[in-house]
């Protein structure tokens, strides 16, 4: 009987040091700009349940220190080595204690962990997997970084997602951080940023 040999993980970035730099430049902008479509055509390995960009995003921003939720969709085996073997990043089984939380759905925002008064930075990062940012300008986006008003597609997030959106960010500056990602582009909407579901003129 032949001994079984584990399957090589996924690659990751071809250039770590270099792409890694590219890539944790689009997330400062995404953050910068809300609303703002920002390419991301990095070139990296990847597990079946991740984009590219989605890949990038976690290569850059998960190290050792770095607890990590996989959810429903993405909480695989291929995808828990993959990002073991290439980050170190410990996952964790409750979405509260992560400070990365990974969907392909929308999760509840009031289970993750939104920091507090006191300490608000240790709010999570959402790295939430979304087709497209075709479709109707549903929001209005309006905060720091966006000069008066920015309409955005919703994605095809329910309003559900929103509301619970809009509940959060009466509680800042505790909260959390989204950025919607697809195949090759990302959008961030930083906990600071209104956003409303459905306004007039989106």
């Amino acid at each position: 009987m032949n001994a079984f040999v584990p399957s090589t993980p996924a690659a990751g970035f071809n250039d770590p040091v270099q792409q890694s730099q590219q890539a944790f430049r689009h997330l400062l902008q995404a953050l910068a700009h809300p609303g703002r479509i920002t390419p991301m055509p990095l070139q990296v390995g990847h597990p079946a349940s991740l984009t590219p960009a989605m890949a990038a995003a976690l290569l850059t921003l998960c190290d050792l220190d770095t607890p990590v939720w996989l959810g429903p969709g993405c909480d695989d085996a291929e995808t828990a080595t993959w990002l073991r073997f290439h980050t170190g990043a410990p996952l964790t089984a409750q979405a509260s204690d992560a400070a990365i939380v990974v969907a392909v759905a929308p999760p509840v925002l009031e289970q993750l962990g939104w920091g507090s008064d006191v300490a608000p930075e240790r709010g999570a990062t959402l790295l939430l997997a979304v087709e497209g940012f075709d479709g109707a300008a549903n929001l209005m986006l309006t905060g720091p970084g966006i000069r008066e008003r920015q309409p955005v597609s919703g994605c095809g997030l329910g309003g559900d997602f929103w509301r619970q959106r809009a509940v959060m960010r009466d509680a800042f500056p505790r909260g959390v951080d989204i950025y919607l990602v697809a195949v090759d582009a990302i959008l961030g909407l930083p906990r600071s940023t209104q956003v409303q579901f459905g306004a007039k003129g989106a």
